[in-house]
C-alpha cells in the first residue's frame, strides 16, 4: 500500500467498513476524524445576540439527528452484535485499540464566525421569516378557533395547531441548518487539509474519516498543495464484520 494519506468518506449513520478500516490502520500514524464543535455556542451569542438562532437550531439538529444513529446502532447491536454508536466512534475505537494517535480537527462556532461571520448572515434573514410564518400560521389557527363554534371543530383546530407547531419545531432546525453545514464545509475543510500537510511533511501516514461530501473538496486540495490522498472507495455494499468492538 502505497501514499502518505488515506480517505475514507463515511455516512454517519452507517458502520464503515471494518476490513477496510483495519487494513489501513496497519500503515498509519495518525487518524483524523471529523466533529464539529459547538460546545462555545454562549460564548458566540455573548458576542453576536444575532447568531442565538443559528445556534440554537444547530443544537437542535444535532439532537434530532442522533435518532437516526440510535436506531442504526439497535439494527447493528440486534443483528449483528456489534455495539455502534455513529462512524466517527466506531473507527476512534478500532484507531485506539490499534494504538494509533487520534485527533478530531474540525472547527468551531466561535472559530467560524471569526473566519467568516456572513456564513450566519443569510441563516439570519430566513430564520426570522420561518419564524414570522409560523407566528402567523398560529395566529390564523387561533382566529379560526374564535369564530368556529362547537366541541369538535374547536378540537379539530387544536390539533391541526399543534401539528402545526410540531412540524415547525421539528423540520424548521433541518431546514435552517443544512445551508449552514454546506456553507461551512470549506472552512472546516481546510483545517483539516492544513493538518494532513503539516502530519504528510513531518512524514507520517495518515487515515482521514471524514462524511462523504467532504471527500471531493479535501482530495482536491490536497492534491493541489502536492499531497495524494488514496480515496478508501465505500461503493460496495455493506457489510458488515459481526465481531464486537
Amino acid at each position: 500500500m502505497s501514499g502518505d494519506c488515506f480517505i475514507y468518506g463515511s455516512k454517519h449513520e452507517q458502520m464503515p467498513r471494518r476490513d477496510v478500516v483495519e487494513r489501513v490502520l496497519g500503515v498509519v500514524d495518525y487518524v483524523l476524524l471529523e466533529g464539529l464543535d459547538v460546545s462555545n455556542w454562549r460564548e458566540l451569542i455573548k458576542r453576536d445576540w444575532r447568531t442565538a438562532i443559528v445556534a440554537v437550531n444547530l443544537l437542535i439538529y444535532q439532537a434530532l439527528y442522533r435518532l437516526p444513529i440510535m436506531i442504526a446502532s439497535l439494527y447493528y447491536r440486534l443483528r449483528h452484535g456489534i455495539n455502534f454508536r455513529g462512524d466517527m466512534r466506531y473507527v476512534a475505537e478500532l484507531a485506539r485499540r490499534a494504538d494509533k494517535r487520534v485527533e478530531t480537527v474540525d472547527e468551531d462556532l466561535l472559530s467560524i464566525y471569526e473566519k467568516n461571520r456572513k456564513v450566519f448572515s443569510p441563516r439570519l434573514v430566513l430564520n426570522d421569516l420561518i419564524i414570522l410564518l409560523g407566528l402567523v400560521s398560529v395566529l390564523s389557527v387561533v382566529a379560526a378557533v374564535r369564530f368556529l363554534t362547537g366541541h369538535y371543530a374547536r378540537a379539530t383546530i387544536w390539533l391541526i395547531l399543534t401539528f402545526i407547531v410540531a412540524i415547525i419545531f421539528l423540520a424548521g432546525p433541518v431546514v435552517l441548518t443544512k445551508p449552514f453545514i454546506d456553507a461551512t464545509k470549506t472552512i472546516r475543510d481546510a483545517k483539516l487539509v492544513n493538518r494532513v500537510q503539516e502530519l504528510v511533511s513531518q512524514g507520517h501516514k495518515v487515515l482521514v474519516v471524514r462524511g462523504e461530501e467532504h471527500v471531493d473538496y479535501i482530495v482536491s486540495e490536497l492534491r493541489r498543495r502536492g499531497v495524494e490522498c488514496e480515496v478508501l472507495n465505500q461503493a460496495s455494499p455493506h457489510r458488515p464484520s459481526t465481531a464486537l468492538i
